[in-house]
């Protein structure tokens, strides 16, 4: 199973935000922007049996305008890649479909929306937007790849107890993930094939 992980990818280039003349992330690179196209690079590879290199995947952001805004717009790009490999696509908000899709050999990549309510809620899979991968899922914890994994991310105060880490692989209770996405929409991007 392909992991990426866009810290890795510091030096690659993918500017963002490229509708703001002055925003810094027209000069950004994989490691700033990038988690959106590592997700949808891990889910060609764990649906298909062909590769989506994330070179090939950056370019693609930049050729449908999925950059307009800071990282990418799954929106835009999700309907292009599964396109591209056959695969079905689906957006939802629904936390039971999302499971019960993961559980029937599909992939989601779920939509989080960082800290927000004024310092009440601490993002746990990222104080920003970000998106993770959910590879398997019951209605009792979920296996998640996520492109921003280093040490200690899950020991934060706010995060800590919420995430269990075993390699590359992040476990959590639905309802983490599903808090974690309130405040965006879709919160999941489905694919199978």
């Amino acid at each position: 199973m392909k992991y990426l992980n866009q810290l890795d990818y510091a030096d690659v280039p993918y500017p963002t935000d490229v509708k703001n003349p002055d925003s810094p992330m027209k000069d950004g690179s994989i490691k700033r922007a990038g988690c959106g196209l590592c997700c949808l690079c891990m889910a060609v590879d764990r649906l298909t049996t062909e590769s989506l290199p994330l070179l090939e995947c950056r370019d693609l952001a930049v050729e449908h305008k999925a950059n307009l805004d800071p990282g990418t717009d799954l929106e835009v790009l999700s309907p292009v890649i599964a396109e591209k490999f056959h695969l079905r696509y689906e957006p939802t908000d629904d936390l039971q479909k999302m499971i019960r899709f993961v559980q029937n050999g599909g992939c989601a990549i779920a939509n989080v929306g960082g800290d927000r309510d004024d310092g009440q809620y601490t993002g746990v899979f990222s104080h920003g937007g970000h998106f993770v991968a959910v590879i398997s899922a019951d209605e009792k914890e979920l296996c998640i790849l996520d492109p921003s994994l280093k040490e200690g991310k899950f020991d934060e105060p706010g995060r800590e107890g919420k995430v269990r880490v075993e390699g590359v692989f992040a476990y959590c209770a639905p309802s983490i993930l599903d808090r974690d996405t309130d405040n965006r929409s879709p919160r999941y991007y489905l694919f199978s094939r």
